[in-house]
C-alpha cells in the first residue's frame, strides 16, 4: 500500500465573531472555517477540492502552506507535521510546496522585470549562481509557453493568460514536489483555461508533480483531477475517483452541486435549487453540515453529525441516509 505524499487529519480553524462594537470587547462567538477536515494526496496525483465560495477551500490550502496556523489537527508531509513547525523550521520545506494564486498579478512586484521576479526564489533558496539562475529562468519560461524576450518585460505588459503562466513558472522554478493551485483559471477565458490546464497536465508528467487543485468550477475539476473531494461548510461531504463520482453522486449536496452544470447534450437537466441560506458554523452548530438545506434531513441529521464512511472502494460519503 503506497504512502500519501500529503495527509491532512482532523484539521480545524476557527475565527472570532465580534459584536457591534468590534474588537473593543471579547468575541461573542467563533466561526469554524474548517472542521475535522481530512484528505490525502499521493505522489503524481491531482486532488480536486470543489465547493461553493466560502466553504473553506482556500483556508485549507493556506493552512497546508503554513500561511495560517490551524487550531487543531495534523498536516503530515514527509513524516513531519507541518502544523507544529515554526516559521524557521518551515522555511526549507517552502522549496517543496508552492502556491499558484488566483490573481497572480497582485502577488507580483510591478517594478520588477519578469527575469528578476523568477530569479528571486532561487536567490532566497541559495540555488546556483547568476548565470545558472538566468538559464533556469529562460528554461522555465519556455516550459510554460513564454518566450525568452519576456525576460525583460514587466508583469503589466502581459495578457491575463500570460500572467497566469508567469505565476505557474514562479511556482515551478525551484522544482517543488507539491503545488497548491487556488482557482488558477477562474479569471481566464474558456479557451485560455484549456491551454493552462493542458499545460499543467503536461508539466505534471514531466516534473512528477502532485497538485491540490482548488476550484468551484466542476468542469475544470473533472478535467484535471484524479480524485475529487466535495466540501461544504468547512468539511468534506463526499470523496471519490473522478469518473466514479460523476457516475454515481451520493450526497444530496453533491447532487445539487453537479445539477448546476448545464447539460448541453440533452438539454433536459434542471438545476436543483437549494432552499434557505447557508448558516454560519459556530460552536453551537449541531448535526450534519447540510441539514439546514437538505430536503431529506431527519431529526438524526439535525442532532448528530455523520462520519465519513466508505460505501464502495474509494468512494466515501458523510451522510446518514446513504448506506
Amino acid at each position: 500500500m503506497r504512502e500519501p505524499l500529503l495527509e491532512v487529519k482532523g484539521l480545524k480553524k476557527r475565527y472570532p465573531v465580534y459584536g457591534p462594537l468590534g474588537k473593543l470587547f471579547k468575541p461573542v462567538n467563533h466561526m469554524n472555517a474548517i472542521c475535522d477536515m481530512s484528505l490525502s494526496l499521493y505522489e503524481g496525483e491531482t486532488y480536486g477540492l470543489v465547493g461553493e465560495s466560502g466553504c473553506g477551500k482556500t483556508t485549507t490550502g493556506r493552512a497546508i502552506l503554513g500561511l495560517l496556523h490551524p487550531d487543531e489537527g495534523e498536516i503530515l508531509y514527509g513524516g513531519k507535521d507541518l502544523a507544529k513547525l515554526s516559521d524557521k523550521e518551515m522555511r526549507p520545506l517552502r522549496k517543496e510546496i508552492q502556491l499558484v494564486f488566483q490573481d497572480p498579478l497582485s502577488s507580483l512586484n510591478p517594478r520588477q522585470r519578469i527575469g528578476s521576479l523568477l530569479e528571486d526564489p532561487l536567490i532566497i533558496q541559495k540555488i546556483g549562481d547568476g548565470e545558472s539562475r538566468r538559464r533556469a529562468v529562460i528554461d522555465i519560461l519556455e516550459k510554460v509557453g513564454l518566450a525568452e524576450e519576456h525576460y525583460f518585460r514587466y508583469p503589466h505588459e502581459l495578457s491575463g493568460g500570460q500572467v497566469q503562466r508567469l505565476g505557474i513558472a514562479r511556482a515551478l522554478i525551484i522544482n517543488p514536489k507539491l503545488i497548491i493551485c487556488d482557482e488558477p483559471v477562474s479569471a481566464l477565458d474558456v479557451s485560455i483555461q484549456a491551454q493552462i490546464l493542458n499545460m499543467l497536465k503536461r508539466l505534471q508528467k514531466e516534473m512528477n508533480l502532485s497538485l491540490l487543485f482548488i476550484s468551484h468550477d466542476i468542469g475544470v475539476i473533472r478535467y484535471i483531477s484524479h480524485r475529487i473531494g466535495v466540501m461544504y461548510l468547512g468539511s468534506l461531504v463526499e470523496e471519490a475517483e473522478t469518473e466514479q463520482l460523476f457516475e454515481k453522486t451520493l450526497h444530496p449536496y453533491t447532487q445539487a452541486l453537479f445539477s448546476s452544470v448545464p447539460d448541453f447534450a440533452s438539454g433536459h437537466r434542471k438545476p436543483e435549487i437549494l432552499e434557505g441560506e447557508r448558516p454560519m458554523r459556530t460552536d453551537e452548530f449541531k448535526g450534519c453540515v447540510f441539514h439546514t438545506r437538505c430536503r431529506y434531513a431527519t431529526d438524526r441529521c439535525r442532532m448528530e453529525a455523520p462520519c465519513m464512511k466508505e460505501v464502495s472502494p474509494g468512494h466515501k460519503v458523510a451522510c446518514h441516509i446513504v448506506s
